[in-house]
């Protein structure tokens, strides 16, 4: 695969500004990291780029010159597939040497790296940094928890020798909540402008004239619209090898255009990675073997069948991958009637060539012993080349994805003989494998394309939140719909009032960046601006998003100033739209002069004063006006606005760290605000060892089991979790505050390698209780569940509450939804009769339809639960706004920044 442009920024938290990648690597923070990002995103890219910075020779001067590579600050780093650690071994340390001993064959290790070896730590006073790539690849979401449990509880270890970074595409059902606050979590963004014209600088800084260059291909992806796909770093790196390529050659359109391209040209032109002569050598070296002629000839006729039919292979191989297959590549290739196995040829060489013809392509890689795709994104789009391999297959493709009724009256095919495969449920697909998919039933233009298209109308024409995410799904990954059905769909949406306003906005946005539609697209987003029946602050997005759009940049502007000086809207609202007319160009004074004037209103209140002076201290010229303010509030006990000042740095964060100390270590600051400062303490460099002092006295201040002994223990869990685990047990063993406090330091002991068995028998008789809230005993005994060796035990409690018609409705759910976290198949019957219930409060069916869909297999029957309680009006607000809200954070789909 083509380079792809690594320094980049990762979102640190949700919400928070933008930091530099190289932060993940830093032995500062957690022991315990996520990498979350789309896929194309560059996430194993970069995890591959900074183990082979570690691995170049480093300065020997300097104080981390002994650190591990020095630019890890004492960290090693260790890359593993997480498919490899999902192993019987149960001690980490040997299943590393065995993944990182296979991966290192092939390059010249002559060593097997024992067990031993990765349980010491590399060097003194340094740890391992085990990067554990492709989370998301684990196809069963019980063995991902489990996995997740198990370096959870080894990152949590006093004196581990490990650090963990995690790497994986979102995840639905908030799979990573088992983490607790203990691990950080970023996320990768997409290439800014910036990047994407650096990357493609170096890019073509080898070709003649590269400056002409970087501006026709720059004008190539405006043509094609494919800008915003290029902001995707894979896309970017193929859309850069396509062009210095063939530059005359105009860029394909849609994701699909580009993979098709591109997977052409490393079968047609790919001379720098002499795919031809790698497949010649190796076939000439296994047919070499043989000395009887007419042998030689049967097993060089068979391997150059396997060749000349290689890039069907590799798509069969995609298609049983995706579809659950996880036999070694080579095995499934060898079962292929194209890849039949010569009698003479032993199975180990026949394997060995399928496994070196595969890897000359560049498409698939070694991995460990077994050889995979390089690339998710890759696998998905030779798979979907299987599902549409023909007319007949596409046929069968489009019956099994939307029903075949439709298709008896309107084409004329035989029926298929085979037997019927079983329905997909788009619903039920990862996107970027529904997307490829999709493109490829619709791209030819024939009967099955209008066939096709019909069938999307029946779930995208009515405007409800279910076919909006099916269409906003397939536009953000670049899919080839024809436009003007597709401008047809999005406007539908922007008016439909069914739809959440949010929705409603974003589907005006998209119709804008809609090639011809960019007009069409701004009068609906200055319509919704304007109207007063939508909540505000999507008005103001609204706003926002005309306003940067070329041509419209006043009429926004005009839009967000009325918006701020609007008397009967939400303060708060009126605030960020100030805000967003500070950052246009020509408007910044605008802006500014609101902010200042809601910072410093009389009349304001002090958590909208703070919320105003924290956008002016970002102001160019207005930053001193903002951290006064900001000093101000926070003098009075404000800790987010003393937050806000330490993240300043310089005379700011001075003041900020400052103030945070003292109401850390303040015995009369109410304790959930001395947990808050010294929380975000923290986060300030430099200041960790400080936060956990001054929580750790914080504890011992206060009396075991009550509210602010707890509030200190629950920060320390997230900074030092074996410190917490310590001040946990004589709450968690002894009878002493509230039960809800018992439960949390039950989990807190759990967490703790040290404690993990003396919390092992605690949960069961807290479940016995007969004076705990169910509430807490669903929280125990899912607890139990988690714990190794416990798992059936606390199943079976769970099980029993939820089937349990005496215990309050809400309890039974809320057992029933665990047990679908921890993957069993029987809670699927409980929560769909609770969903389906009109007798359970609507609030209670919601929690039921989001359990269901995160259990394998219900993915989709929850989903549609949950939009048509989205989509009813019979419900109240709250509660629609709710489901909505849950399709949200199941990753359903992501409204755009």
């Amino acid at each position: 695969m083509p380079d792809v442009y690594v320094p980049r920024q990762v979102e640190a938290g949700s919400g928070r500004s933008p930091v530099d990648s190289g932060r993940l690597f830093t032995s500062d923070g957690s022991r315990l990291r996520v990498l979350l990002a789309g896929p194309g995103h560059g996430k194993s890219t970069l995890l591959r780029h900074h183990l082979a910075a570690a691995c170049r020779p480093q300065p020997s001067t300097g104080p981390d010159a002994d650190a591990g590579g020095g630019v890890g600050r004492g960290l090693v780093p260790v890359l593993v597939h997480a498919a490899e650690l999902v192993v019987a071994v149960p001690v980490l340390a040997a299943a590393l040497g065995t993944a990182v001993t296979e991966a290192l064959g092939p390059f010249g290790l002559s060593e097997t790296l024992t067990e031993e070896f990765f349980r010491r730590r590399p060097r003194p006073g340094t740890a391992w940094l085990v990067m554990v790539d492709g989370l998301d690849e684990v196809p069963d979401r019980t063995t991902r928890l489990s996995l997740l449990h198990r370096l959870s509880r080894e990152a949590g270890q006093k004196d581990s020798a490990y650090r963990f970074l995690i790497s994986s595409r979102p995840l639905p059902g908030g799979e990573l909540e088992g983490l607790g606050r203990t691990a950080d979590r970023f996320t990768l963004l997409p290439f800014s402008e910036t990047d994407l014209r650096t990357y493609v600088e170096k890019r073509f800084s080898g070709l003649p004239d590269p400056a002409h260059h970087v501006r026709a291909f720059t004008n190539g992806i405006l043509r094609t619209r494919l800008d915003d796909l290029a902001r995707i770093p894979l896309m970017a790196a193929m859309l850069c090898h396509l062009y210095a390529a063939d530059a005359d050659q105009p860029l394909p359109e849609g994701r699909a255009g580009i993979f098709r391209s591109f997977v052409e040209l490393i079968y047609e032109q790919n001379v720098h990675k002499r795919v031809a002569s790698l497949h010649d050598e190796t076939i000439r070296a296994l047919a070499g073997r043989y000395q009887i002629p007419e042998d030689r000839r049967t097993v060089a006729a068979a391997a150059e069948r396997v060749r000349e039919d290689l890039p069907r292979l590799i798509d069969h191989l995609a298609y049983e991958r995706i579809g659950g297959n996880r036999e070694p590549v080579t095995g499934i290739l060898a079962a292929h009637p194209g890849a039949v196995r010569p009698e003479k040829v032993k199975p180990a060489l026949w394997h060995a060539l399928l496994a070196d013809l595969l890897r000359a392509t560049g498409l698939l890689a070694g991995r460990g012993s077994d050889v995979d795709f390089v690339h998710r994104t890759l696998l998905e789009y030779h798979a979907a080349r299987h599902a549409t391999r023909g007319e007949g297959a596409r046929v069968e493709l489009l019956r099994r994805l939307f029903g075949a009724r439709r298709l008896r009256d309107r084409l004329a095919l035989a029926a298929r003989r085979s037997p019927a495969a079983a329905p997909l449920d788009p619903l039920d697909l990862e996107p970027s494998y529904l997307g490829f998919l999709i493109d490829a039933l619709v791209v030819p233009g024939d009967s099955i394309t209008a066939a096709t298209l019909r069938a999307l109308e029946g779930l995208v024409a009515p405007p409800g939140i279910a076919g909006y995410h099916l269409l906003n799904a397939l536009l953000q990954l670049g899919s080839s719909l024809p436009r003007q059905t597709t401008a047809r769909w999005l406007t539908a949406f922007a008016l439909g009032p069914a739809l959440r306003s949010r929705c409603r906005v974003e589907a005006a946005w998209t119709l804008a960046e809609l090639d011809g539609h960019r007009e069409d697209g701004a009068r609906l987003l200055a319509r919704l601006a304007a109207d007063r029946a939508l909540e505000p602050f999507d008005r103001g997005w609204a706003a926002e998003v005309l306003a940067g759009l070329d041509g419209h940049r006043e009429t926004g502007a005009v839009l967000l100033a009325g918006l701020a000086l609007e008397p009967a809207t939400d303060p708060k609202c009126r605030i960020i739209a100030a805000r967003d007319l500070s950052r246009l160009d020509g408007h910044e004074d605008d802006g500014a002069l609101l902010l200042t004037e809601f910072a410093t209103g009389a009349e304001t209140d002090d958590d909208l004063r703070r919320e105003a002076a924290h956008w002016l201290a970002e102001l160019e010229g207005h930053r001193e006006t903002g951290a006064r303010v900001l000093l101000d509030i926070a003098r009075d006990g404000d800790v987010t606005a003393a937050a806000h000042l330490a993240a300043m740095g310089g005379r700011p964060g001075e003041d900020g760290t400052g103030l945070l100390t003292a109401f850390a270590g303040d015995p009369f600051t109410p304790h959930y605000d001395r947990a808050r400062a010294a929380r975000a303490l923290s986060e300030v460099d430099g200041f960790r060892p400080r936060a956990i002092a001054l929580l750790t006295a914080f504890a011992h201040d206060s009396v075991p089991g009550r509210d602010p002994y707890m509030a200190a223990v629950q920060e320390l869990a997230r900074l030092d979790p074996e410190l917490a685990a310590e001040l946990a047990l004589p709450v968690a063993v002894g009878d002493v505050g509230h039960p809800i406090h018992r439960g949390t330091a039950l989990y807190v002991l759990a967490c703790s390698p040290k404690h993990h068995e003396e919390a092992a028998p605690l949960p069961a008789a807290h479940v016995a209780d007969p004076g705990a809230e169910t509430a807490d005993r669903v929280r125990s005994a899912e607890l139990l569940a988690s714990l190794s060796g416990h798992r059936e035990e606390g199943v079976g409690l769970l099980t029993g509450i939820a089937r349990n018609t005496a215990v309050d409705a809400w309890d039974r759910v809320d057992a029933a939804a665990a047990l679908a976290a921890l993957g069993e198949e029987d809670a699927a019957a409980l929560l769909t009769a609770f969903a389906e219930d009109p007798a359970v409060p609507s609030d209670q069916q919601i929690r039921a339809a989001r359990g269901l869909a995160v259990l394998d297999g219900h993915r989709a029957a929850g989903i549609r639960l949950l939009a048509g309680f989205a989509d009813d009006t019979a419900y109240e607000e709250r509660h629609r706004r709710n489901a909505a809200t849950s399709l949200i954070l199941l990753g359903i789909y992501r409204i755009r920044h």
